[in-house]
């Protein structure tokens, strides 16, 4: 039923990347759909004992509310169920952080909710369905939602920079506001701009002078081209990326 929520990031030489945020985002997320999460204690033990090893992987941990019995009824009593994939990384090609990425504009829609929008959960259909939409010549795709306000990528959050000033879509109840995010609202000021939530039109998405997507695998990267509209500079890009993944892993 889609009754649960997940993180992915990467962990290097056993340990997981940007854990205490991580962890924070699945908990809340969990909260939002009164799920019980594993202890942070007890998680960390579990992604230690899989990746033993010094090389660096993904890790997909999934939390779902627990086994119960035909149809939506649950027990109040219910234990949560808790999974971890261990996926081997694979480098993205460097020409992508020399040259940047092509985005394309989805058709389709992100769904918004009152109650879980914004949760990372485990019904991704929008996304399936997005993703779906690109050929090989396209990097990720822009979401729209209902309203036609730019939301996110389907597996990234992208970044608008006006000058010395980096806007981020509001989301108004839907898509994902990831880790990455928090990173750089916690060291926007210390690079010299400022930060801004904002509802943003396709239309002016285009007028910023520096388009970024960011996610906890391939850390951030400038966008050349959406639609008829190219870029070529990648200044807040180059700036931000080590704080969202180390240079040793990437």
């Amino acid at each position: 039923f889609g009754d649960g929520v997940f993180r992915t990031f990467l962990v290097s030489n056993g340990c997981p990347l940007n854990w205490d945020m991580q962890y924070e985002k699945l908990k809340v997320d969990a909260d939002i759909l009164k799920i019980k999460v594993p202890s942070k204690r007890n998680l960390l033990h579990d992604i230690k004992k899989l990746f033993s090893d010094d090389k660096t992987y993904i890790c997909k941990v999934i939390i779902t509310r627990g086994t119960s019995n035909q149809g939506y009824q649950y027990n109040k009593n219910i234990k949560s169920t808790r999974i971890l994939l261990k996926i081997n990384y694979k480098k993205i090609n460097p020409k992508f952080y020399l040259s940047g990425v092509k985005l394309k504009v989805c058709d389709t829609r992100v769904t918004q909710h009152d109650f879980y929008g914004g949760v990372k959960h485990l019904n991704r259909m929008d996304n399936i369905l997005a993703k779906a939409e690109l050929n090989t010549s396209y990097f990720d795709g822009v979401m729209l939602d209902i309203n036609g306000y730019v939301n996110e990528c389907v597996s990234s959050n992208i970044f608008a920079r006006y000058g010395k000033v980096i806007l981020t879509p509001k989301q108004n109840n839907a898509g994902v506001s990831g880790v990455c995010k928090q990173i750089i609202i916690k060291n926007i000021k210390l690079l010299g701009f400022e930060f801004k939530h904002q509802n943003i039109k396709l239309a002016k998405l285009k007028k910023a002078d520096e388009i970024i997507i960011t996610n906890s695998i391939f850390g951030a990267l400038f966008v050349n081209q959406i639609e008829e509209k190219k870029w070529k500079n990648n200044l807040f890009t180059s700036l931000i990326r080590d704080f969202i993944i180390k240079p040793e892993v990437r």
